[in-house]
């Protein structure tokens, strides 16, 4: 991320950059790592290098002492500590992960000479980009989760607890379109997902291409009657505007070739009194 001449965090690049191998750090180099995941802490560190660590973890340098949910679900509150100094503050967008991200940013600032109040300040100015979990209400009073710039098990499922975590005085829907380039897990990685989406208990789930169908065949889910499908993220709109309400809350996503904003273009135009019983 990288501050904008407003003050607000953005993301500096159109593609994250790949990580960087500890193992090829060289002494005086500063490597700020995940202390609550074990593989990241079981790389080595080269000798002469600084290790900053971040996470849960009691011996974490920036330690994220608090994430909760907040106003409905639309935001997250955290507190961090960093060498018995604490911070509280709150993210204006949904999504309970942001907090860890958060940490992580803490983690690599102060070890840049930022002061921890400063960054609190500066995380609590942050807002979705647009596709990455933008939370958007449309006309008719739906609530969308717009997170359809890319998809991966991983994201996937923070996008899940994201919509568990809203409101809802309706119907939650997830509209789901292919998770691509996965090589040869994709099927067991679509199974593994579509598991964990119908564990959630959503009201409706909608499914875009051929790799989501198989795992819902593979799962017995395919009659169903609250499961969907279609092959593209056209095909599917109508049978979801049909199924809408205006208390509803819709994650929409999917990797970026599946084209699944077209589903959100079309569930933002419906007008302020759509209202259909379902």
């Amino acid at each position: 991320m990288a501050e904008s001449s407003n003050g607000v965090l953005q993301e500096p690049f159109p593609q994250t950059p790949e990580p960087s191998n500890p193992a090829n750090a060289k002494p005086g180099d500063v490597c700020v790592l995940n202390a609550d995941d074990p593989l990241v802490m079981s790389l080595p560190i080269p000798a002469g290098v600084q290790r900053v660590l971040f996470g849960q973890r009691t011996d974490s340098n920036v330690r994220l002492v608090l994430a909760e949910s907040t106003n409905g679900g639309l935001g997250v509150r955290v507190v961090l500590e960093r060498n018995n100094e604490t911070v509280e503050f709150v993210i204006s967008s949904p999504g309970l992960h942001l907090a860890m991200s958060a940490c992580a940013v803490a983690a690599v600032a102060t070890v840049l000479g930022v002061p921890l109040p400063q960054v609190g300040k500066r995380l609590a100015r942050f807002h979705s980009v647009h596709m990455r979990l933008e939370l958007e209400v449309a006309a008719s009073g739906i609530q969308v989760i717009n997170d359809v710039y890319n998809a991966n098990p991983v994201s996937t499922k923070a996008a899940f607890d994201t919509l568990k975590g809203i409101s809802c005085k309706g119907k939650r829907v997830a509209i789901l379109g292919d998770m691509l380039e996965l090589g040869p897990t994709e099927i067991e990685s679509h199974e593994m997902t579509l598991r964990y989406c119908c564990s959630a208990g959503f009201d409706i789930v909608a499914l875009v291409g051929k790799r989501f169908l198989a795992a819902a065949e593979n799962l017995d889910l395919v009659k169903e009657r609250h499961v969907l499908h279609a092959d593209n993220s056209e095909t599917i709109v109508p049978e979801i505007v049909k199924r809408l309400n205006h208390n509803d809350v819709v994650l929409v996503k999917g990797s970026r070739a599946m084209q699944m904003e077209k589903v959100v273009d079309a569930i933002k135009s419906l007008s302020s009194n759509f209202m259909l019983p379902f």
